[in-house]
């Protein structure tokens, strides 16, 4: 019985002389801590692993904001020139005027020699031209007439030897992909 007696003091004494916060996580045995022993309210959502806690509802949408500031006008691009070709028989109609900047119908031509899918465009009222770049237009919902191109060279005053005038300082060339054949076709053109 003595020996009881003093085991359970040795233990009650060494229960009230714990300092305070000395039991932490790796004292506590697993599961030790129940929802029963948490006080309510006490955890916050850091507390918890991504994902434990539902998302709440969405709240009301808020009202919109005012109406921004209007921006500068921009300022004009740095093209020297651009058209949409069009090759629809009429060769004053080549280039509307209305999708062109510093180009117009009296520089395209079409070669004397291989008039089909071959332009020839005089430059001289814009020159120096140093690049450009071309580009065939597609066939909205036809992807079978889509697969047209365009290329071309640059070089003052030249034939290219495909029957345009010696003025010529632009030569495009559209085909149809699948074939290789010449083709006239629609293409947009950029120089500068």
């Amino acid at each position: 019985m003595i020996a009881v007696v003093i085991a359970l003091g040795g233990t009650s004494y060494a229960i009230s002389q714990l300092p305070k916060n000395s039991v932490g996580g790796k004292q506590l045995k697993k599961n030790a801590v129940t929802t029963a022993k948490v006080k309510n309210r006490s955890l916050l959502a850091k507390d918890f692993k991504s994902g434990q806690l539902p998302k709440g509802t969405t709240g009301v949408t808020g009202p919109s904001g005012p109406t921004g500031v209007t921006g500068n006008t921009g300022t004009a691009g740095s093209a020297l020139a651009y058209a949409y070709v069009q090759d629809i028989l009429d060769p004053n109609q080549f280039i509307p005027s209305d999708k062109a900047k510093n180009m117009d119908s009296s520089m395209v031509s079409k070669s004397e020699s291989n008039p089909t899918g071959v332009y020839c465009f005089n430059l001289e009222s814009i020159w120096p031209v140093h690049n450009f770049s071309v580009v065939a237009e597609s066939k909205f919902n036809d992807l079978s007439d889509s697969d047209k191109y365009a290329t071309g060279q640059i070089q003052h005053n030249n034939d290219f030897g495909v029957g345009c005038p010696n003025t010529t300082d632009l030569l495009i060339i559209t085909r149809d992909a699948s074939t290789g054949n010449l083709v006239d076709w629609f293409f947009y053109l950029t120089l500068n």
